[in-house]
């Protein structure tokens, strides 16, 4: 019961940080386009910082959410 629920858990939290991983990504990228020249730089190291996050998570997510045994859960 306890490892149900540990993957359940690490399941909502990965997808948490996914979740906000993309939406900065995408939010990090129209800014970029629309913003001044002088917010320019800060909004580029966003935009690689939350692209980093968002492959890092992709794999931690799939490497940890792979299907364990069926008889893990009985």
């Amino acid at each position: 019961m306890l490892f149900f629920l540990f993957f359940y858990f690490l399941f909502f939290f990965f997808f948490v940080f996914f979740h906000f991983s993309v939406s900065f990504f995408f939010l990090s990228l129209i800014l970029l386009v629309v913003s001044p020249f002088r917010f320019r730089f800060f909004l580029f190291f966003f935009f690689f910082f939350f692209v980093f996050f968002f492959f890092f998570f992709l794999f931690v997510f799939f490497f940890f959410m792979s299907p364990p045994p069926l008889f893990f859960f009985f």
